[in-house]
């Protein structure tokens, strides 16, 4: 695919290809730096996008950090984006499936696709060297991979202020709610159960960026308490959940940090609080004072004082 489609990704070059998910095909980008030799050995940094598992894509660059690009720039990475289903046309376990055979794919077919699509530079995947990243429900994403066991290779987790107590009363209780730091609009009665019962009938969707001037789904379930019914019941579901269960079988976390601003009115940060209460000593954590949701946008660059905290964190484990 050409340069031109993207502006972040200067430093890479990009191709799209599509990995198998109980018979569906899910588009995923590859990017490989272009300063590197022919045949290097790389890096891998799977990135998962945010979006409330109902919004987003992949490389939809206004809600991509560009310092994780220019991380990996930083260390010649190959970045791996893929899509997955989404909420409401599908479910939660439909999301879980994608995760778990997103990490087959890579395993087992992003070395031949890197050796043709990129022939040229016919770069080697490190895949006993992946960092696992991504934002807000890609940060559920990040944590989950790591408490289902998708742990091959893996040699850290970067969570940036992520979905991680799905049962707290923010996602299951209706009421008043500040949503962006105000009060969300009115929306017309029964516009949610209109919205859900025609997702019943739609395909998959795996991409979908929403208009400033629509209604958002994700606020109008946060409003009426209904976003845990949309999401499912199973206990898989739930990142507190799957990490009691972890612990009891004896397991362990790969290296995590994470990082949530303390004025997020859109993920709680109790959620990231209580996550580190738990695992207390085996996940790393830093609060950043004053800073709402998606703080870390493209004006932070790789010398701001919590991103070097976590690239002295991270560079005891990766790459």
């Amino acid at each position: 695919m050409a340069d031109s489609v993207t502006t972040k990704f200067h430093a890479f070059d990009r191709q799209d290809t599509t990995y198998g998910s109980d018979g569906l095909s899910i588009g995923t980008s590859v990017f490989v730096p272009k300063s590197i030799g022919k045949g290097q050995n790389l890096p891998v940094h799977v990135r998962w996008h945010g979006g409330a598992l109902i919004n987003g894509g992949r490389v939809y660059e206004p809600w991509f950090p560009k310092w994780t690009i220019d991380l990996a720039a930083l260390h010649n990475a190959i970045i791996v984006c893929p899509d997955y289903r989404l909420l409401p046309e599908s479910s939660g376990l439909d999301i879980l499936s994608d995760l778990h055979n997103f990490y087959i794919w890579l395993h087992t077919h992003l070395p031949s696709f890197l050796s043709t699509a990129f022939s040229g530079q016919a770069p080697k995947p490190d895949l006993s060297s992946i960092l696992v990243t991504g934002e807000s429900a890609g940060g559920y994403m990040a944590v989950q991979s790591a408490l289902l066991g998708e742990t091959k290779g893996v040699k850290a987790v970067i969570a940036h202020y992520p979905m991680i107590d799905l049962k707290d009363a923010w996602y299951s209780e209706p009421g008043r709610k500040v949503v962006w730091g105000q009060s969300p609009p009115e929306y017309p009665e029964g516009w949610l159960d209109e919205q859900l019962e025609a997702a019943k009938s739609a395909g998959a969707v795996t991409h979908r960026i929403p208009k400033e001037s629509e209604l958002d789904l994700f606020v109008a379930l946060l409003l009426e308490g209904r976003y845990t019914e949309l999401l499912g019941t199973d206990s898989r579901l739930y990142p507190l959940e799957n990490l009691e269960n972890k612990r009891g079988q004896g397991g362990k976390l790969p290296p995590m940090w994470v990082f949530h601003g303390d004025k997020d009115s859109i993920i709680p940060i109790d959620g990231t609080l209580r996550f580190l209460e738990v695992t207390r000593g085996e996940v790393e954590g830093r609060i950043v004072t004053g800073q709402e949701h998606g703080f870390d946008n493209d004006e932070v660059r790789l010398d701001e004082d919590w991103v070097v905290e976590g690239r002295e964190w991270l560079k005891q484990y990766w790459p």
